[in-house]
C-alpha cells in the first residue's frame, strides 16, 4: 500500500513537472524572460568604457 501511494505521488509530481515545462516551452516564456533581462542590462553595457572602437 505504501509503495502504491509513493508511486502515485511520484507520478503526480512528474505530471506536474511536465505540465509546467511544457507550458514554458509552448509559450516560449523562457526567451521572453531572457529578452526582459537583456533589455534591462543593455543600458549598463552601453555605458561601459570601451578599450577600442569597433
Amino acid at each position: 500500500m505504501k509503495l502504491v501511494k509513493a508511486l502515485l505521488t511520484l507520478f503526480a509530481v512528474f505530471c506536474g513537472f511536465f505540465v509546467v515545462t511544457f507550458s514554458i516551452y509552448y509559450t516560449n516564456s523562457d526567451m521572453k524572460l531572457v529578452r526582459v533581462i537583456y533589455d534591462k542590462m543593455q543600458p549598463y553595457y552601453d555605458n561601459l568604457k570601451k578599450d577600442r572602437k569597433l
